[in-house]
């Protein structure tokens, strides 16, 4: 064998050692991208998730807090009326709200 095909040789395997290499440095760049880009979009939806929640909440406390109006439950309004508070009232603590819920 010619040194000269000998050289051409090593400088072919260095040349696929190298583009390898450039492929796994890639390959780890893009994996840290995407897995940066996936904790980001799980902040955004968590932070989303929670503001929709505050708006529930506050929302079914002020239902809460609307006080049916006095009267005899004989009155068959009165009596839908003050039944209709007790559900509301009810619907914010079974949905979690006024408790702090551990993440």
């Amino acid at each position: 064998m010619s040194p000269g095909a000998k050289v051409s040789i090593v400088v072919l395997f260095v040349l696929a050692v190298a583009v390898g290499i450039a492929a796994y440095l890639a390959a780890i760049g893009y994996y840290h991208r995407e897995q940066a880009a996936q904790e980001r979009q799980a902040a955004q939806q968590q932070a989303q998730a929670e503001a929709a929640e505050r708006r529930l909440c506050t929302s079914l406390g002020r239902l809460a807090a609307l006080k049916p109006p006095p009267g005899s439950p004989a009155d068959l309004s009165r009596a839908y009326l003050q039944s209709q508070h007790q559900v509301l009232a009810e619907l914010g603590p079974d949905v979690g709200c006024g408790t702090r819920r551990k993440p």
